[in-house]
């Protein structure tokens, strides 16, 4: 076990998403037990404390506070409460998940002494926690698979074929974009754009459809050979992506630096260059989110009238997948832990790297994970085309 700083160790139990009648809370280091949570009066039954877990309440009011009681075996142990979102006005248009940073063929989580799972499991975490990820993301009604990028570690065909093996168990249409880990260009890797267009998933740098109201695009941010990214060479193709009378949401593999000077790893596009996109694209189309990865954090800022979201990895710390539920009125973005118990227990494990850091680091605060977004136009679904007939065409 790494040792930990004593500030950087993880809540035993923790709210962790959000929605506006729902949330996730996820457990560790409770007392043996059945866990329950008491709220306005009436008690549920979450599952077994002595382990790790994650569980949904549900029924919530919006937009209130929740003072909850957490039991075992009917005695209180902690108490929290739970913040819910607004809700948006109209009626729901589609659901989209998006996961991203898979590292399919990677082994270990550590930048200097690598952690690893002992003994090693017939399925590593990057492949099981992906597919763990999808799983959810459908039960939660996802309509649209998005996967932002480093879907393999380095692009050898193995790899791509653990790709193909997640892409079995999805029964739902997919887009991708390749991020750096899938663009190494290292001896025996496969060219990343090679490797989507063979599987019908990315055609071009820039892609778009329309679905459930809303405009999706997706844009390859990446330089071959390189970790980091650029917007702006796809600046013109992105702002005649967006010219259209709906709301857009746009997702890319690498986010864009906040500040001039890069202050944190790892690079993604400079500020100089990401930011120009953005004011072009906004200056097009107001009522756009703008979704990445690459960073294996959560994050969220705006520039003008976009929304940045930066969203983590499914297999390190905290092992995340992103839904999307869009209205009329707005979008809510809400990330959630992966929930399988074997994955829990490893993105757990791994919040102890650079010294447990990196547990305080990449979760940010649930406002990072949480946002809900009112759009300035708004959209109109009267004419809007069946997402899976659009993207079965």
């Amino acid at each position: 076990m790494a040792p930990t700083l004593p500030f950087t160790r993880l809540d035993p139990i923790e709210v962790f998403a959000v929605e506006d009648n729902r949330a996730q809370l996820v457990w560790r280091s409770l007392p043996e037990g059945t866990l329950s949570v008491v709220v306005e009066g009436r008690e549920v039954t979450l599952g077994d404390a002595g382990v790790p877990g994650a569980a949904e309440v549900s029924g919530l009011r919006a937009d209130s506070s929740h003072p909850i009681d957490i039991c075992v075996d009917g005695r209180v142990v902690a108490q929290r409460t739970i913040h819910t979102e607004p809700s948006l006005e109209g009626h729901e248009l589609v659901r989209i998940a998006t996961i991203s940073d898979l590292h399919l063929g990677e082994d270990g989580f550590g930048l200097f002494k690598p952690m690893k799972e002992r003994p090693a499991p017939a399925e590593l975490h990057p492949l099981r926690c992906a597919k763990a990820a999808v799983r959810e993301a459908v039960e939660w009604g996802a309509q649209l698979l998005v996967i932002k990028g480093d879907i393999t570690e380095d692009a050898r065909p193995e790899q791509w074929a653990l790709f193909d093996e997640l892409l079995a168990e999805t029964p739902i249409p997919v887009l991708a974009v390749p991020g750096n880990h899938d663009t190494v260009g290292g001896k025996g890797s496969i060219c990343a754009t090679t490797a989507l267009r063979e599987r019908g998933l990315f055609a071009a740098p820039v892609l778009t459809e329309d679905v459930g109201g809303i405009r999706i695009v997706a844009v390859d941010t990446t330089v071959p050979t390189h970790s980091w990214g650029r917007m702006k060479r796809s600046a013109d193709e992105l702002c005649a992506a967006v010219d259209v009378a709906t709301p857009a949401l746009i997702f890319m593999h690498h986010h864009i630096e906040p500040q001039h000077l890069p202050w944190f790893w790892p690079l993604g596009v400079p500020r100089h260059d990401g930011g120009s996109a953005v004011d072009r694209i906004v200056g097009t189309n107001p009522d756009v989110l703008i979704s990445s990865g690459h960073t294996h954090r959560n994050r969220v800022r705006r520039l003008g009238s976009a929304v940045l979201t930066e969203v983590g990895s499914t297999k390190d710390h905290p092992g995340v997948w992103a839904g999307y539920i869009v209205h009329p009125s707005g979008v809510r973005q809400v990330v959630r832990r992966v929930a399988e118990p074997s994955c829990l227990a490893w993105t757990d494990r791994t919040h102890a790297a650079v010294g447990g850091i990196w547990g305080r680091w990449s979760p940010g605060a649930i406002d990072d994970r949480v946002i809900t977004h009112r759009w300035i136009r708004g959209t109109d679904d009267t004419n809007s085309p069946s997402l899976v007939a659009t993207l079965e065409q």
